[in-house]
């Protein structure tokens, strides 16, 4: 008798663990896009790198500083740290649109070495095989 009144709550446990599957699936469980710092210097002086502070208001505290989203549209925010003769760090927002399966490299383009302007660009992209594979996806 006691193993008839168990089952019914050992089957809502199951169906309340089936329900929350979904909500517990990663960012690699759906075709996904990178955005990342760009760690390789550049040969042009006025091009320097950021940090990537928040991508669509939620803030990335990964190491090494990437995002991991889905494909879209997405708000990125970026800060470049104080330069030398300066004393505060700069931010900037602006609007990618990402690909399924592809890693943006994000850089700052100096307006002028003398001041603190600048803007965000993106300064390479590449597929990422692993995602292209993983999901079946020929470009």
């Amino acid at each position: 008798m006691q193993a008839l009144r168990k089952l019914p709550a050992a089957c809502l446990l199951a169906l309340g663990a089936a329900a929350a599957a979904p909500a517990m699936a990663g960012p690699y469980d759906q075709p996904y896009s990178i955005i990342q710092t760009e760690r390789t210097r550049s040969a042009d002086p006025d091009v320097i790198p950021v940090t990537i502070n928040r991508v669509d208001d939620e803030t990335i505290r990964s190491r090494p500083n990437d995002a991991v989203v889905p494909p879209g549209p997405h708000k990125v925010t970026v800060d470049v740290p104080p330069r030398k003769g300066f004393h505060l760090a700069t931010q900037n927002t602006f609007d990618l649109v990402t690909e399924p399966c592809t890693r943006y490299y994000v850089s700052a383009k100096l307006a002028s070495r003398t001041t603190q302007q600048w803007e965000p660009f993106v300064r390479d992209k590449e597929r990422i095989g692993e995602c292209e594979k993983k999901f079946a996806m020929n470009r």
